[in-house]
């Protein structure tokens, strides 16, 4: 199959060029953020690490290298039913939370 070209072939080397230097450009402001941002990042990650997730205001102490506040207690477990064989009605299961999985796209 034979494509028309809509351009001249001059304006699409001077396109690619001029992409080619908007992402040089790009990549290299990116390196130097996270270049500048390294200790951030790295006591952002160690407490990652530590407690696998964190909310917007801790992320904020992190990065300003404020220590975190202390892991709150799991809670307490339910107690355990009475050996007098009381029973509890089980709870039904639940389905998904938005509902059914979309179809399947054709041809897939």
């Amino acid at each position: 199959m034979v494509q028309r070209r809509e351009i001249s072939e001059r304006t699409a080397e001077l396109v690619d060029t001029e992409v080619k230097r908007i992402l040089g450009d790009a990549y290299e402001r990116a390196k130097t953020v996270l270049l500048e941002r390294r200790d951030a990042l790295d006591r952002l990650a160690a407490a990652l690490l530590e407690r696998e997730t964190l909310d917007r205001e801790e992320v904020e102490l992190v990065v300003a290298g404020k220590p975190l506040p202390p892991v709150p207690p799991p809670p307490a477990a339910p107690a355990a039913p009475s050996a007098e064989g009381t029973t509890r009605e089980k709870t039904p299961a639940r389905g998904p939370v938005l509902g059914s999985p979309p179809p399947e796209p054709a041809g897939a």
